[in-house]
């Protein structure tokens, strides 16, 4: 079994950390049969790995169950570093994260602005936080409307959840092939069922969305969004090859199963550090009603509210959504100071470790102090702003980071111009305490379930919340 037991431990990047502070290294190696991981616990060994031999570490490590689906070749950022994955990265690249910013802000603003609406009922804040990131990629990607949306977010909060879960049980898989003949009655397996559910689900969250973009050409009832950009803008789109539009309909959809869910669970980290940390929330609104005087931001906002700027960046940082990031894969041998680091080694970014660096990010690592991304004059300290580790390294480094940022930025500072967020509770209805709070310990890291209450701020009601939609349509 070699290190299998230490590989499967509870917060497993909490341990490595550990670990390293223990042996005094940086770089720490674990082995099961066959393979070997390679843990990096620093910044600098990962830009020398990661960014300055690129072409050495970005491959992603063998998935055996999504090889036997045929599901590498849909997935782009499973894919390896080859031309195919250049491609699609590539066509997400100018269709998505480059895409025309006006309509991108158009709808995040919106989204924001519509969830700001649906807390003046819902009984469960955080679920309606969470579903403000379906809301704004769907509408995006494809035109769809709220009222049609929760189909949608179901399907594909299924199939990533489904995804992780198998991508993990591949790597089992890949070492222990026995694991995929185990019968159904054995606790845990049941892969097949599992494989076969993901792969029903993988076609209904990227293909019916973007046949519903196509049924609505054909009737010329198109809504703006990405994918009615990219085929109004295809010269000849009745003679256009299925295999390409079926390729381009993967790249999109995987918009919606890499944002929707992480940059959810960030929106709710937010909402449990404002509960955790209410001085915070109180300096955010005074910063917010110095510039904003009475009305709901915009992006003509951006960037000019530095303590909404470090919340942002606090957000990235304190409990990073993916705290182990993606896993690399090494294409060939590689010596790096005393270590040799052999062929397809699974090299993994301790994420977390790296944004928990005291040195770099001063005292009370483990604490949301947004006021570690501000210079003494309150302005943004550029120099820190490297929470750019929570969206990956180098060529595999996730090319929506800066989309995600901008969203969590109109998300964070449209609530809090509306609302006092108050009354935290835990699962068991318990006051919130910070010592106690525990993320989930898998690869999509989000907040353990919690209660709150979105109490609106003075001069805020129903008729101006409407009213500030209305003036975006």
């Amino acid at each position: 079994m070699g290190n299998l037991f230490e590989l499967l431990c509870k917060h497993p990047w909490k341990e490595y950390a550990r670990w390293a502070k223990k042996y005094n290294s940086d770089i720490i190696s674990l082995h099961i049969p066959g393979v070997t991981f390679v843990i990096l616990n620093n910044e600098e060994v990962v830009q020398d790995l990661f960014v300055k031999r690129a072409p050495i570490y970005s491959d992603r490590p063998h998935v055996k169950l999504f090889d036997m689906l045929s599901l590498t070749p849909r997935i782009f950022p499973f894919q390896n570093h080859d031309e195919r994955w250049r491609n699609a990265r590539k066509a997400f690249t100018l269709h998505v994260a480059r895409e025309n910013s006006s309509h991108t802000r158009l709808h995040q603003l919106t989204a924001s602005r519509r969830l700001v609406l649906r807390l003046l009922g819902t009984q469960d804040p955080p679920y309606d936080v969470r579903l403000a990131a379906g809301d704004y990629i769907l509408s995006a990607m494809y035109g769809i409307p709220p009222h049609e949306q929760e189909e949608f977010v179901a399907t594909a909060n299924e199939t990533v959840s489904l995804a992780l879960e198998l991508s993990f049980k591949g790597f089992l898989v890949t070492i222990f092939p026995f694991l995929m003949h185990l019968p159904s009655w054995c606790p845990g397996p049941g892969l097949a069922m599992k494989m076969d559910r993901l792969v029903k689900y993988l076609d209904a969250m990227i293909r019916v969305p973007f046949q519903a973009v196509q049924a609505d050409m054909a009737t010329r009832r198109l809504k703006s969004s990405v994918t009615s950009r990219y085929l109004s803008s295809l010269e000849d789109y009745a003679n256009t090859p299925t295999e390409e539009l079926n390729y381009m309909a993967d790249v999109f959809g995987i918009a919606y199963s890499a944002g929707a869910d992480t940059v959810g669970a960030l929106s709710n980290s937010f909402v449990l550090a404002m509960l955790l940390y209410p001085e915070v929330q109180r300096k955010a609104h005074v910063a917010l009603e110095t510039v904003l005087r009475g009305r709901f931001p915009d992006f003509g906002d951006y960037e000019k509210i530095p303590y909404i700027d470090a919340i942002v960046q606090e957000v990235l940082r304190w409990n990073p959504v993916a705290p182990l990031g993606l896993l690399h894969a090494s294409k060939e041998e590689d010596s790096y100071k005393d270590y040799v680091i052999p062929k397809g080694a699974i090299c993994i970014a301790n994420v977390w470790a790296m944004l928990h660096n005291e040195e770099r990010y001063g005292p009370g690592a483990d604490e949301f102090r947004p006021e570690r991304f501000l210079n003494t004059d309150g302005a943004l300290d550029l120099s820190r702003t490297n929470s750019d580790g929570a969206f990956g390294f180098g060529r595999r480094k996730c090319p929506g980071a800066s989309i995600a940022k901008e969203y969590l930025w109109i998300l964070f500072a449209t609530i809090l111009s509306a609302y006092d967020i108050v009354d935290g509770t835990d699962k068991d209805g318990q006051a919130l305490d910070c010592s106690k709070i525990q993320y989930a310990s898998a690869l999509i890291s989000v907040p353990p379930e919690f209660h709150c209450r979105f109490r609106l701020r003075p001069g805020v009601t129903k008729p101006v919340i409407s009213e500030a939609i209305e003036g975006l349509n």
